[in-house]
């Protein structure tokens, strides 16, 4: 049976080390990520210089992704307002996650190699990626609602003293309660970590534990099993892409005013 067998190493959990520059160490999953950035810069520069009021097959393909895109984050956000004001942001960060997710698929490129070490490696699958991403994302959600509702309204989300004060000035019993609600407010501190934590983890370990099956199915079966499996992974990254952006878009709405209070 090894004539339908396809024989790899799993995968260690960190990417290779490729070379260094001035001391930085340059993994496998960094060159990925700089071939993704090149491949989106070329496409930019296609569909803007082919762009034409009557569009063609790719073009139409395109306006497609965009429309369906916005009309996604219009229904996390209820608002065409919010939706036009994030949409750069969502709506790069869900096509780059489509292709870190995919097109570490495609057959031979993590097998591309520089004196023994692989060149490329699925971004996603690297921890230090998701959390990254994870991070910068509730960062810059937290900054937005610095500007929204102003930094010692924002600190008064999560450190409550004013409302503590207050409460007792009424009556023991008010308080109390405003202790419970400030008590309250300190786990929403750990509720921001734990955004940070379950974003990255959940894209990390989802597109880490599909490589590794995808490999143990071509050391069992080196066609169909893996084919189907291979299309299942496909459909997984795009998911995943698709759950990061909407979480992203749902935390930024939990972190703005709501529309009739917006100055």
């Amino acid at each position: 049976m090894n004539f339908l067998q396809i024989q790899r190493d799993i995968p260690d959990i960190q990417p290779d080390i490729v070379f260094d520059v001035l001391g930085f160490r340059i993994a496998s999953s960094t060159m990925m990520i700089f071939l993704i950035i090149v491949l989106c810069a070329i496409l930019s520069l296609y569909i803007v210089r082919r762009f034409k009021m009557r569009p063609g097959s790719f073009q139409a393909l395109v306006e497609v992704a965009y429309e369906e895109t916005l009309a996604l984050i219009d229904q996390v956000t209820n608002s065409a307002k919010r939706s036009a004001k994030i949409f750069p942001i969502i709506a790069s960060m869900f096509f780059y996650l489509i292709a870190a997710n995919i097109l570490g698929l495609i057959p031979g490129i993590e097998n591309l190699s520089i004196n023994g070490t692989p060149l490329f490696y699925t971004p996603t699958a690297d921890f230090n990626t998701t959390f990254g991403l994870a991070l910068a994302a509730i960062v810059v959600i937290n900054v937005i609602s610095i500007k929204e509702w102003g930094l010692f309204s924002h600190i008064g989300k999560f450190f409550k003293v004013r409302e503590v004060v207050a409460g007792f000035k009424k009556s023991m019993g008010d308080g109390a309660m405003a202790l419970v609600d400030a008590f309250v407010g300190l786990l929403d501190i750990i509720g921001e970590i734990a955004k940070i934590i379950s974003l990255s983890v959940r894209l990390f370990a989802n597109m880490y534990a599909g490589q590794i099956l995808m490999i143990i199915l071509f050391g069992a079966f080196a066609f169909l099993v893996p084919s189907i499996w291979y299309a299942m992974n496909v459909f997984v990254g795009l998911l995943q892409a698709l759950v990061f952006a909407v979480l992203v878009a749902s935390y930024y709405m939990l972190a703005v005013k709501p529309e009739e209070e917006s100055s």
